[in-house]
């Protein structure tokens, strides 16, 4: 009797560790699911699916983009996305992940990106690209975007993206 509770008293102290440190397979798999939930804020973004978009984001999530002040909350965030469609503009996005990391329960990601704005009665289009560094949060059984940092980078073209 005694023997069987010392089993199942270190039995019990041993599965936390084991559950904690997730399985090589399980880090392929999500980071497969990093790459996409890129896509998915993609499509998300240009559906104009603002409650889908909002869901993405962790509660306390930052946003950084270039030439912008600091954005904080997954509803200021949203609003501030909202800003190019709600004045008319059409607005498409590719993105080239470069690499991804899954350590301690965060994923980050660094990736290429285009975005091409149509704003009414202008053309050409004003196109822009750089390079992202998102670090999500694993939340509800999936990625939930923690924090957005978005820059211009001069190593990146539109023709990276076959243009």
């Amino acid at each position: 009797m005694i023997r069987t509770i010392v089993i199942l008293a270190l039995a019990a102290c041993a599965a936390p560790a084991a559950m904690a440190e997730p399985s090589a397979a399980t880090e392929q798999y999500r980071e497969a699911q990093l790459v996409e939930a890129g896509e998915r804020w993609r499509v998300l973004y240009e559906a104009s699916d603002w409650e889908g978009l909002r869901t993405l984001y962790t509660d306390d999530a930052v946003l950084m983009t270039q030439g912008q002040a600091k954005t904080v909350g997954a509803d200021d965030i949203v609003a501030f996305l909202q800003r190019l469609t709600n004045v008319g503009a059409a607005v498409t996005f590719r993105f080239k992940p470069e690499e991804t990391i899954v350590e301690h329960g965060l994923g980050f990601v660094t990736a290429k990106y285009r975005m091409d704005i149509a704003f009414p009665e202008v053309d050409p289009a004003t196109v822009v690209v750089g390079r992202s560094f998102l670090v999500y949060k694993w939340q509800d059984n999936g990625w939930k975007l923690w924090r957005d940092i978005d820059n211009l980078a001069p190593d990146v073209t539109p023709e990276d993206f076959g243009e």
